[in-house]
């Protein structure tokens, strides 16, 4: 036996013995690989290409194997150069023929080649012969190719192959498998919303996104409707002030959308309570406009709405008329006084607020005392008491 044939016997068994190591190791690749065939025939000649993840991430590496079959019938054919056409940020690592390491003339390790996109191997008119009778009766190419992060995601391209031997040229650049490359992952956390959120007032939101872009969107969520959105800044937060315009439970959440180069994410949902807000109160003061020194005389304050508990402070101008007084059913209260001197008094009556309603201050009731007349006419004070009020004034004000 030739050394030739007995070259192309260890060859033959070579190949045989890497498919099989192939088939293994493409199934039990790194979590989520999906390894793809196509076979196709042009007249006697079979033509297998199988991709070793046609879902690769970036920086991730992939391997393409070629293996060109004779069948019965067919007459023998030298190979002389074969091509393998990918997308062209992916980098070539290394080539093999029939399991041996081979150096490429394109595509080279740490380059692109001469030619973007396709990796070739050159040999010898008489080095790669397929024989339909005799070994070798095919031959495999192997390339294997790291994934740059430079590559376009989630958009489908056609990879193939063409190579030139003893019979011609034969191009099949469109054969496939089709190759999609992976978006990179990204993740969206939620930022911390203040302690206290009220009705009306503006809350700041903040979301920081891992893996996206200076300008890249992300939406801000109140449940399943969007309330706004705001771009990434150069640190990957974006920010967004959010107005409450109802009261009740808030589940905020943010949504990074996704872009050509990287996967969209969500981040988790925060919930926000927004408290009812306490009601605005009025407080009217009514009582005599004018008395007599030494008569006593009755003030009375109406607080409204009819809060449920709180205290009324009556005040002659800055000095407190005796101690507070709890506000009754009906929500009204009322005090006694008697002045000993002649002069003006301007009176008012301070509500102090309680759970769920805001405090407020009357307005002013201006009272004039006099003295008795020597011939014992009664100047008195008025028959009508007189009402002041001020709505919504907070307590002490």
């Amino acid at each position: 036996m030739s050394d030739n044939i007995i070259r192309y016997v260890v060859s033959i068994v070579s190949v045989m013995a890497v498919v099989a190591g192939f088939a293994v190791t493409v199934g039990t690749g790194a979590a989520g690989a999906a390894s793809q065939t196509k076979s196709w025939t042009s007249g006697k000649t079979k033509f297998t290409r199988t991709i070793s993840n046609v879902n690769p991430g970036v920086n991730s590496r992939v391997t393409v194997q070629i293996t060109i079959e004779k069948k019965f019938g067919s007459s023998a054919e030298y190979i002389y150069e074969i091509t393998d056409r990918t997308p062209t940020c992916w980098s070539l690592l290394s080539s093999k023929v029939d399991g041996h390491p081979y150096q490429s003339v394109g595509r080279g390790p740490g380059g692109y080649g001469d030619t973007p996109g396709a990796a070739k191997l050159a040999a010898g008119i008489f080095d790669w012969p397929i024989r339909p009778i005799i070994s070798p009766k095919s031959i495999m190419f192997e390339f294997t190719y790291n994934v740059w992060s430079n590559c376009e995601q989630g958009v489908p391209f056609e990879t193939g192959m063409s190579y030139k031997g003893s019979h011609g040229t034969s191009n099949f650049k469109t054969k496939g498998p089709v190759v999609t490359i992976g978006k990179v992952p990204t993740t969206t956390e939620f930022g911390d919303v203040p302690a206290e959120v009220h009705l009306g007032q503006s809350v700041p939101l903040t979301a920081t996104v891992t893996g996206g872009a200076k300008g890249d969107t992300v939406e801000f969520y109140d449940g399943a409707t969007k309330i706004g959105t705001a771009a990434l800044d150069k640190k990957g937060v974006a920010a967004f002030e959010w107005t409450p315009d109802t009261a009740g439970e808030h589940t905020l959440s943010a949504k990074y959308l996704a872009t050509s180069r990287v996967a969209g994410s969500q981040s988790g949902v925060q919930t926000v309570p927004v408290p009812v807000p306490d009601a605005e109160t009025t407080t009217v003061l009514t009582g005599p406009s004018s008395v007599q020194a030494g008569a006593e005389v009755s003030f009375e304050a109406q607080i409204s709405p009819t809060p449920e508990g709180g205290i009324v402070q009556f005040r002659d101008g800055d000095t407190d008329l005796g101690i507070p007084v709890p506000v009754v059913e009906g929500g009204k209260v009322s005090i006694t006084r008697t002045f000993d001197s002649a002069g003006t008094h301007d009176i008012t009556a301070v509500y102090g607020g309680a759970p769920g309603y805001v405090g407020s201050t009357s307005e002013a009731l201006t009272v004039t005392v006099t003295l008795d007349d020597d011939d014992g006419d009664d100047d008195g004070g008025t028959d009508e008491p007189v009402g002041t009020g001020s709505a919504s004034n907070t307590f002490g004000s």
